[in-house]
């Protein structure tokens, strides 16, 4: 029997007298379990007198917690899924918010959710947007609560889900992982909040642990472990391009029992006794199985921040929330995101509304925002992102939750921003965002210009093979990357100024460096103090790609002017009269675009990077920039007439891409430069 993490709920009344000393218990998440004990005497002394609970002015439930420092009554008060949104700015891209975006996910069947039942779909803030695919299941006020975070109408505003006018397609998990690649197909993203059973489980009131003693005695072997079921998930996002996995990290961390604490353990063949000593889970290297898988976006939990970022000293990870590393030190969780208590659809009626929190609700925060990424990106480009772009843009646009630099093991990259990486989809002109690919044996380059002011931040990342599942261990280093991309950022002489973010699993505490990233299939440099002028972006990768297949990657680049990634095609030259033809192209990437033309003979002379040219459309006239070649058209369309020339001669064009200047500089593509010609 397969156990799979739900919420409980408990809700109770009791009648005391002010003399009782009351323990209280229960279960916030899995394997999260609070205890806390007050003195009712102590606190009805406590003026002015505060209730046990009580709502707040934003609608949340605020619980008594016992007493803090100086005697001071504490409470846990809920949130809603409006504070989580504005923990990573979605609300900002809905209709009304500051970016007039106006995204909402309407129109999109292109969401699913994987989780322990079914969602109430009678609710009035979930009718009509949700289908259950499988055989329906009971109504689970988990599956409830997390699709409601997902797609909430918002008939009740805090509620409202992040992607509040999408279709939601929802399974049961029993079956994932052949619905999943039944689905993928037709899916950019799934959410998924559950996992696999480990370490310390209570059921029935009895302690079971769920480790292998003959593996380890002390900790459980699934923890950073890359299990079948990782391996199935990254075939899957290999296979299906456009579809992004969004997994809660888990909450774990913190799990024990005190010393001696009697439990059942599995023997072999039967749940047996005993009061071994085991280890409290983490905190390191405590997020089990699945959650490791290469390819998929891992979420952890943080505080909500209802004003938004505010530095790194504004984001907490919540004490329940799984870190990292993996068994072969890759980098979980991926970001964290916004729980605790949150406000979300109820099951019990069809107009409730009740709390989650742990992981299970900071992953939804993040998987329906990326819909209005991609909902962005669609308007904009005609075509989605690839799952490996999407999850690239999340990371690279994410706020750090630490001082230091770069990653780390407890919240990965950080906290995401939704605002930011809507920009960086749009503006160009400050942000770079291309899909490429890289053939076997291979070099990508692409030429940056920086300013002595700029800090320069790149990300590569890309849908990795499917790793090997080993036989269980307890942490088997052995690497699970496939295809190692490596990433450097170039001086004009070749020698190497940046190198990515590294961290080290022997000592998981430790801040990240910079060196060689062997294990992750997302690598990042942030670069600054660097002398003004030209550097080279360059990736390739280590060995042979599998199968000599081109691996397809993302590049994110921030706080430089780099190089159109893709250059003009297709020219087409009509209308050809004795002294006119009309030149017409497919854009490329860049900012704008010149083309030169040159009489008799092949085109050899180019534009040069740093320098801007005058154009004129009769041949002859515009700036010569050598052996008879002029340039001839200068701006941001796609055609032009092309005037003054001669009879019987053949005239040769080329079309080339380029961005804005900073300070001065232009850069002109060296990608795939469009040529032709005509008599």
């Amino acid at each position: 029997m397969r156990l799979v993490s739900a919420l409980i709920i408990i809700t109770f009344c009791v009648k005391i007298s002010l003399a009782q000393k009351v323990s209280f218990l229960y279960t916030v998440e899995p394997n999260l379990t609070r205890q806390f004990n007050f003195d009712l005497q102590q606190y009805a002394a406590s003026k002015p007198q505060l209730p046990v609970s009580f709502n707040t002015h934003n609608s949340g439930t605020c619980s008594f917690d016992g007493f803090g420092f100086n005697g001071q009554p504490q409470f846990l008060c809920t949130c809603n899924n409006l504070d989580a949104a504005k923990t990573i700015g979605t609300h900002q891209l809905w209709p009304g918010g500051s970016l007039g975006l106006s995204l909402n996910g309407a129109g999109l069947n292109k969401l699913a959710l994987w989780d322990g039942g079914s969602a109430r779909l009678t609710h009035i803030e979930l009718t009509g947007r949700v289908q259950v695919i499988d055989t329906p299941s009971a109504v689970s006020s988990h599956t409830t609560a997390v699709t409601g975070n997902l797609v909430a109408t918002g008939i009740n505003p805090l509620s409202r889900g992040m992607a509040y006018q999408t279709q939601l397609r929802n399974w049961n998990f029993s079956n994932d992982n052949a619905e999943i690649i039944g689905a993928g197909p037709s899916l950019l993203l799934s959410n998924h909040s559950y996992g696999s059973t480990a370490a310390w489980i209570t059921i029935g009131g009895f302690i079971y642990w769920y480790g292998d003693s003959s593996l380890n005695q002390f900790r459980d072997w699934k923890f950073g472990y890359y299990d079948n079921r990782s391996r199935i998930w990254d075939s899957v996002m290999y296979a299906n391009p456009y579809y992004l996995m969004v997994k809660a990290a888990g909450n774990d961390r913190g799990n024990g029992v005190a010393p001696g604490t009697t439990h059942y353990f599995w023997n072999g063949s039967a749940w047996a006794l005993t009061n071994t000593t085991r280890d409290t889970v983490g905190p390191y290297d405590c997020i089990a199985t699945f959650g490791n898988a290469k390819n998929i976006l891992t979420i952890g939990a943080a505080n909500v921040l209802p004003n938004g970022y505010a530095g790194p000293s504004s984001v907490s990870v919540l004490s329940f929330s799984s870190w990292g590393p993996t068994d072969d030190g890759r980098i979980k969780p991926d970001l964290v995101a916004a729980s605790g208590s949150i406000l979300s659809v109820g099951s019990a009626s069809d107009s409730s509304y009740a709390s989650l929190g742990g992981t299970s609700m900071s992953a939804p925060n993040v998987t329906g925002s990326l819909l209005l990424l991609q909902q962005y990106y669609q308007q904009l480009k005609n075509k989605y992102m690839r799952n490996a772009t999407l999850k690239t843009l999340a990371i690279h646009t994410a706020d750090r939750c630490k001082t230091a630099l770069g990653p780390n093991y407890e919240c990965g990259w950080g906290l995401p921003n939704m605002p930011r990486a809507a920009l960086c989809i749009s503006d160009s002109v400050n942000n770079t965002l291309a899909e490429l690919t890289l053939n076997n044996n291979d070099t990508f380059t692409a030429w940056i210009y920086v300013n002595s002011s700029d800090t320069v931040k790149t990300t590569i990342g890309w849908t990795d093979p499917k790793g090997n599942t080993p036989a269980p261990v307890y942490n088997d280093p052995t690497l699970q990357l496939v295809n190692d991309l490596d990433m450097r950022l170039l001086n004009s002489s070749g020698g190497v100024s940046s190198s990515p973010f590294v961290l080290n699993p022997a000592n998981p505490a430790l801040a990240a460096t910079t060196g060689d990233n062997f294990r992750d299939n997302i690598e990042q440099f942030f670069a600054t103090g660097l002398s003004a002028g030209f550097y080279k972006i360059r990736v390739t990768h280590k060995n042979t790609l599998l199968n000599s297949v081109p691996q397809k990657f993302a590049l994110a680049l921030s706080g430089a002017n780099c190089e159109p990634l893709f250059g003009s095609g297709n020219i087409i030259l009509s209308n050809i009269l004795n002294n006119q033809m009309r030149v017409m192209f497919t854009k490329g990437n860049g900012q704008k675009r010149i083309v030169i033309a040159r009489a008799t003979s092949i085109i050899t002379n180019f534009p040069v990077n740093g320098n801007s040219y005058t154009a004129n459309s009769v041949f002859g006239s515009g700036q010569n920039i050598g052996n008879n070649t002029y340039v001839v058209y200068n701006d941001t369309g796609n055609q032009f007439l092309l005037t003054g020339l001669n009879p019987y001669t053949i005239y040769n064009i080329a079309v080339i891409e380029y961005n804005g200047t900073i300070a001065s500089q232009t850069l002109y593509t060296s990608k795939n430069i469009a040529l032709n010609n005509a008599i």
